[in-house]
C-alpha cells in the first residue's frame, strides 16, 4: 500500500513536494486554505541548482514563460553607469542548467498542472483541496484537523504553508517567531512595452540581453533590482528599503503603496529611475521577516519545508530554489517506501543532511556582501572551508560556484549510503 502523504500549503514548496513524493510512489493530498481565485505575486528567480531538478521532472519552462538570465548589470544609482557586468551565458555548460526568471503565478500554475495531471508524472495524481486549510496537526500521529471540522490521518505530513506558518512550534517544541527586520520591499510589475515606448526608459534596456539591472548606492543602502519575466513582456521591480513610518503597522504581504512613497526614496538619484516607477500600474509593499535557523526540521511524522522551515532573504535568489531542493530530497528519501514506521527515521535523516545547507543559506542571505559582519561570521562557523570570500558580491563567479554547484540529490544519496539505506 502506498504511503499516505498530507501536505499543508499549495505554494511553490507544497506543489514541489507533492510532485517529488508522487514520483516516489506516495499517495499525496494537499490542503490549502486559499481558493486561488485571485492569485497574485511578483517574479522570482530559479538558479541552476533548482533548474536542474525542474528539468529532471520534465518541467516545461517555455510554457511557464521563462526568461533566461543572460547577464547582470550593477549600475551606479546617480549616473546609471555600469559598476560591474556579470555574464551568465555559460551557466548551462558550467552547472547543467540555466537561470530562469518567472512570474510566480506562471511557475505555480505549471507546477500545479504537473501535480494534478494523470499522466505528466510517474505515480498517482495529487489531490488538491482548496478553501479547507489545516488548523491543527499532531506530529506524532499524523492527524490533521481541517477548517471544516473534519480530521484526516496521514503517514507523512509536509508543513509547507509559508513564513507565517502556525505549525513551526509543533515541530520544534518552542515558539520560533518570524521577526520584523526593519526592512521592507516595494515591488511592482510594469509592461515592458511601456518601458520601450518611452525615450526616458528605453535606453536602459534597448539592445541589452535579458538579465538583472540593479542600481545601487551603498552609503544610503539604496538597492533596486529589476528583471523581466513572462516571455520578456513584463518588468519586475523590487526596491529594498528601511521600513517607512507610514508602513510600520502594516503586516499584509500585498499592502498597497503609493507612487509617491517610492518616488520619495528616488529623488536624489538618476531621474530615469523615477520615470520607470511612474509606469507601474500599482505598487505593493511587504516587510522582510527573519527567523533564527531552526535546530530541527521534523518531529514524528511531520517535516517543515520551504519558507515554513527557513526565512531566506532574496539576496542570492535561493528561497524558492531551496523549497525545490527539499522536495527533491523527500523524493529520494521516500522512493518506494510503503511502511509508515520508516517515516520518522527518514525525516531525521532529511534534517541531518540538509541542516548545514539551510543554515548557511540563511546566514548568507542575512549578511551584506562585501562586509564581514555577524551573519557572515556565523556562516563561516557553520560551513567551514569552501565558502566564497566575503568580498564577493551577489551573482559573481565565486558566489555562483558555491550555490549552483550544490547537488541536493548527491548529498541525500551520500547520507542514505552512510546510514545503510
Amino acid at each position: 500500500m502506498s504511503l499516505r502523504v498530507g501536505i499543508i500549503g499549495a505554494g511553490i514548496g507544497g506543489l514541489s513536494a507533492a510532485i517529488g513524493l508522487r514520483r516516489a510512489g506516495a499517495q499525496v493530498e494537499i490542503f490549502e486554505r486559499s481558493t486561488f481565485t485571485n492569485e497574485v505575486g511578483a517574479a522570482l528567480t530559479i538558479t541552476p541548482n533548482g533548474s536542474r531538478i525542474l528539468d529532471s521532472w520534465g518541467f516545461d519552462a517555455v510554457k511557464a514563460g521563462i526568461v533566461e538570465a543572460v547577464n547582470m548589470r550593477i549600475v551606479h544609482a546617480h549616473s546609471l553607469e555600469n559598476a560591474s557586468v556579470e555574464d551568465f551565458s555559460t551557466l548551462q555548460r558550467e552547472f547543467g542548467a540555466t537561470m530562469g526568471f518567472y512570474h510566480r503565478v506562471d511557475l505555480h500554475s505549471r507546477l500545479r498542472e504537473m501535480a494534478e495531471s494523470s499522466d505528466a508524472q510517474p505515480g498517482e495524481a495529487v489531490a488538491i483541496n482548496l478553501g479547507n486549510g489545516v488548523v491543527d496537526v499532531d506530529c506524532a500521529t499524523g492527524v490533521l484537523a481541517l477548517a471544516d471540522g473534519t480530521e484526516v490521518t496521514k503517514d507523512l505530513v509536509v508543513i509547507a504553508d509559508g513564513i507565517k506558518s502556525n505549525f513551526v512550534s509543533k515541530v520544534t517544541g518552542k515558539e520560533e517567531p518570524a521577526r520584523d527586520m526593519g526592512w521592507s520591499a516595494y515591488r511592482c510589475l510594469i509592461p515592458m512595452e511601456d518601458i520601450m515606448n518611452d525615450e526616458h526608459t528605453r535606453a536602459i534596456f534597448e539592445n541589452q540581453p535579458p538579465g538583472y539591472w540593479a542600481p545601487f548606492y551603498i552609503p544610503k543602502a539604496f538597492y533596486l533590482v529589476s528583471y523581466p519575466c513572462r516571455d520578456n513582456k513584463t518588468l519586475n521591480i523590487v526596491l529594498r528599503h528601511t521600513t517607512q513610518p507610514q508602513d510600520n503597522g502594516k503586516v499584509d504581504w500585498h499592502t498597497p503603496a503609493t507612487h509617491d512613497d517610492v518616488l520619495a526614496l528616488m529623488k536624489d538619484y538618476h531621474p530615469s529611475l523615477s520615470h520607470v516607477i511612474k509606469k507601474a500600474p500599482d505598487i505593493k509593499m511587504y516587510k522582510l521577516l527573519r527567523r533564527e535557523p531552526l535546530e530541527t526540521y521534523s518531529r514524528g511524522r511531520a517535516v517543515l519545508l520551504g519558507d515554513a522551515a527557513h526565512t531566506v532573504l532574496p539576496i542570492h535568489a535561493q528561497g524558492a530554489v531551496m523549497a525545490i531542493e527539499e522536495a527533491a530530497a523527500l523524493e529520494l528519501l521516500f522512493k518506494g517506501v510503503t511502511d509508515p514506521n520508516l517515516v520518522a527515521s527518514r525525516l531525521e535523516l532529511y534534517g541531518k543532511v540538509l541542516k548545514k545547507h539551510i543554515h548557511v543559506n540563511q546566514y548568507l542571505g542575512d549578511t551584506v556582501p562585501g562586509f564581514h559582519d555577524h551573519y557572515r561570521q556565523k556562516a563561516e562557523e557553520v560551513w567551514g572551508d569552501g565558502l566564497f570570500p566575503y568580498t564577493a558580491y551577489n551573482f559573481t563567479a565565486p558566489v555562483r560556484q558555491f550555490f549552483y554547484s550544490y547537488d541536493v540529490r548527491h548529498e541525500i544519496t551520500k547520507g542514505m549510503e552512510e546510514a545503510g539505506l
